[in-house]
């Protein structure tokens, strides 16, 4: 636009400095001629050419002051550019310098960053070392573990201040086995009597001992209380010499996943909670120290060699030592030299004798009557009365276990044994055994388990907890005593609920069952286990005044307990633990039918405990 005003403007001014010029060069020129009137069309002419460059002067004028209104703007506009510009430019060096300052300002905040790391790291590092000279401080002036020459010692334990109460009485202390024997039948003296008592003798003492070899895991235990029996100390279940020794082992545990332990320990028969390590066993959480009927176990010597396949399989094999439980019932022999030759090797029976006679290893445990030549004569005639209650062994007991952990426990095992007795002059041997399972389920996580377990099999009765009856003795040919194994199970089962931090919840239920095992050597006679010509007319008779114990063969068909109880723990932190618990226990049993009926009995039972556990 501006180009063409700038034209039609020098076209203006050529053509008007073209006409002047023309007028000033030649003013004589005549003018040409037009038709009439030629004066008066040439004045018209001359006027509006007057008027014609009147406009175009005043459109040059209007054009100029556009122009000029223009390089205005123009001049206006170039110093709003300017202004922009340096504004810009001044914009673009203070970004220029707020980017150098935000550089020198990230680096600055990195470094101090970097240096409250540091100091974190200092104070974080100083904390912990004051937390671990305060802990070593705690541990020196209140020690939960003392460390000798590399190895670490753990004292444990608790006291216990007990008390129970029973309907009938069992003569027992808080150990009451109430299974086989001890539960009185109906009608005798003991279940007119009611049995109460406190009891301090199950507190326990307990050292762990544990230390590194090269790269094998070291491992000594020693657990011992105050339920010794002498001088009717045994070896049937759980060594009761005094001082009682609950456990003593040791074992060497190295990396290849093999485990080899050695001394008293809880026999592999035993059920664990995981896995077949050493101190992972089930034990039931009843006061009463005998636990459960029906609960399989025995803490005795052995060796053990354990071997863990994976975080799921292991499996173990044990040789322990054996103990036989005899119950010699309605057996006839014929003396062969007008005496009754009595039967070696029994748990109860002259055993082997040192040659100065200082040393002698039996005492009788074998009960009921026998009948020599028609005679009913008191079993102690077999099984002559001393000291100490340990069988003549032919051989350990072998006991096998596999378990599998993955959510659950469960596990498998068997066991064989092998019984010896020695009658008039000949040895008699005879093997037996049995298998079982065992089963811990977490119902609910932390909250709820499930416990069940069960064993079959012959001779296994000594490891039940009812202290059942192992073999019994017959009579064979030449006037020979074998042994014969009696059939047994023994099932046990029930929940534990862990109802928060405080408090534990249990019921358990368990039975035991022994088979007959007699042979009929007479119209009216024989002999063996379970008999039904046995006489059981006295089982449920009253001793009178001045008579004797009246005579009952006591063989034993099943007996059976269900027993719940709860523990709760009022304080529990790095001094120990205080906690209070109750059980009630009612059992029962029932003997072989005879002649004279199946005899019955019973008892309810009522513990309590206060305890004190070493921290």
């Amino acid at each position: 636009m501006m180009k063409r005003l700038s034209i039609l403007l020098l076209s203006a001014m050529f053509l008007t400095g073209s006409l002047v010029a023309a007028q000033a060069a030649d003013p004589d020129k005549p003018k040409p001629r037009k038709a009439k009137p030629a004066a008066k069309s040439v004045s018209a002419e001359i006027q509006e050419m007057k008027q014609a460059l009147a406009e175009q002067q005043k459109q040059i004028q209007d054009l100029q002051q556009q122009l000029h209104q223009r390089d205005q703007d123009l001049q206006q506009t170039q110093q709003q550019l300017q202004q922009v510009q340096s504004a810009v430019s001044d914009v673009q060096s203070k970004a220029q310098a707020s980017s150098t300052a935000s550089a020198q300002n990230t680096d600055a905040v990195s470094s101090l960053q970097s240096t409250v790391a540091d100091l974190k790291t200092t104070a974080t590092s100083a904390a912990s070392a004051v937390e671990q000279t305060q802990k070593r401080v705690s541990d020196l002036e209140s020690p939960a573990q003392i460390h000798f020459r590399g190895i670490t010692i753990t004292p444990g334990g608790f006291i216990e201040a007990a008390g129970l109460f029973r309907t009938h009485n069992e003569n027992a202390s808080v150990n009451s086995a109430s299974g086989d024997y001890n539960i009185p039948l109906s009608g005798t003296t003991n279940a007119q009597m009611t049995e109460f008592r406190f009891d301090a003798r199950q507190s326990r003492l307990s050292l762990l001992a544990e230390g590194t070899v090269h790269d094998v895991k070291a491992t000594g235990y020693y657990e011992m209380d105050f339920l010794g029996a002498a001088p009717t100390a045994n070896e049937n279940q759980s060594n009761s010499f005094n001082l009682r020794q609950r456990q003593l082992w040791a074992s060497a545990q190295f990396k290849s996943g093999w485990t080899l332990s050695a001394g008293q320990q809880w026999s592999l028969l035993t059920l664990s909670r995981s896995g077949i390590a050493n101190r992972a066993e089930f034990v039931p959480l009843t006061i009463n120290a005998q636990y459960v009927i029906g609960y399989d176990w025995a803490r005795q010597p052995s060796f053990r060699l354990t071997k863990k396949f994976s975080k799921e399989f292991s499996a173990a094999v044990a040789v322990e030592n054996p103990s036989t439980v005899v119950n010699a019932q309605g057996i006839t022999i014929a003396p062969t030299t007008g005496s009754t030759p009595p039967v070696f090797g029994l748990n109860g029976s002259p055993n082997a004798q040192s040659p100065n006679g200082n040393f002698v290893l039996n005492y009788s445990s074998c009960s009921g009557f026998v009948s020599v030549n028609g005679t009913p004569t008191s079993v102690s005639a077999f099984c002559t009365t001393s000291a100490n209650g340990v069988s003549t062994n032919l051989a350990p007991d072998v006991i096998a276990k596999i378990t599998y952990d993955h959510r659950i426990h469960f596990e498998i095992k068997g066991i064989e044994r092998a019984f010896r007795d020695r009658f008039n002059g000949q040895n008699n041997t005879t093997l037996a055994g049995g298998g079982g399972f065992g089963l811990i389920a977490p119902i609910v996580k932390s909250k709820l388990d499930l416990i069940a377990e069960g064993l079959a099999g012959s001779g296994i009765g000594r490891y039940g907890s009812g202290g059942g009856i192992d073999v019994t003795l017959r009579p064979a040919a030449n006037d020979n005593a074998e042994l014969a194994a009696i059939r047994s199970y023994h099932m046990l089962a029930g929940p534990e609920i862990h109802a928060g931090k405080h408090l534990d919840i249990y019921a358990y239920g368990g039975e035991e069952y022994y088979d007959r095992n007699y042979i009929v050597t007479g119209a009216t006679s024989s002999v063996g286990y379970g008999s039904p010509l046995l006489n059981n007319t006295n089982c449920s008779v009253e001793q009178t005044a001045g008579g004797g114990a009246p005579s009952c063969p006591n063989q034993t068909r099943y007996a059976w307990e269900f027993t719940p109880g709860f523990w709760y723990r009022f304080w529990k932190g790095s001094s120990g633990t205080v906690q209070w618990g109750m059980q009630y226990s009612y059992s029962k049993r029932a003997l072989w039918e005879a002649t004279g009926g199946a005899p019955k009995g019973n008892d309810n039972q009522v513990y309590t405990s206060f305890r004190y556990y070493l921290p």
